[in-house]
């Protein structure tokens, strides 16, 4: 049902959406980024929309990547890992980036709380490599991405790993 508003706001224009008619979707949709960032575009030209989990892990890798506060309309959305970048690898360092990335997966609200799991890979003068596993509400899959930071280009790669291999069998062995 639409309804266009008259009055005093001429150009004012609005649609009314029966409460009925709107279903909740658990995963939304987002436009959909490719590696690097940007947008990915169709064929034709539209750009291309995430749908279902595939949203959900874009949204994950966008709040690790992005500096806590930087986003202008959301303070709380981000995160801090950036802060360990530089520093030395010491088992409290360690500790508090795998704690870092746990804390922000979990503020995902389709998370199951306490799904999640980060392990430091590798952490030497050059890079950090750690290894993230959660599960969504409603999925069976654990879903798994990997951080890798090149500390000499101040370069963060968060790539999706493969979850149909063994690879993570060994940093989560009691799952």
């Amino acid at each position: 049902m639409e309804r266009v508003l008259s009055g005093r706001a001429s150009l004012f224009c609005a649609r009314v959406v029966l409460m009925s008619s709107v279903t909740t979707d658990l995963w939304g949709q987002d436009i959909a980024l490719d590696d690097s960032g940007q947008a990915r575009v169709a064929a034709n030209g539209e750009l291309l929309l995430t749908d279902g989990v595939e949203t959900g892990v874009q949204d994950i890798r966008l709040r690790l990547f992005t500096r806590l506060g930087n986003l202008f309309y959301d303070r709380e959305f981000g995160s801090l890992i950036h802060d360990w970048i530089l520093e030395d690898s010491t088992a409290g360092n360690r500790a508090a980036f795998e704690s870092e990335i746990v804390m922000r997966i979990e503020e995902d609200p389709r998370v199951v709380v306490g799904s999640v799991r980060c392990t430091v890979t590798a952490w030497d003068a050059r890079s950090i490599t750690a290894l993230a596993s959660w599960r969504f509400l409603d999925e069976d899959t654990p879903l798994n991405l990997v951080l890798q930071v090149n500390k000499l280009t101040m370069e963060m790669v968060i790539e999706d790993a493969d979850p149909r291999t063994d690879s993570f069998t060994a940093c989560f062995p009691n799952d």
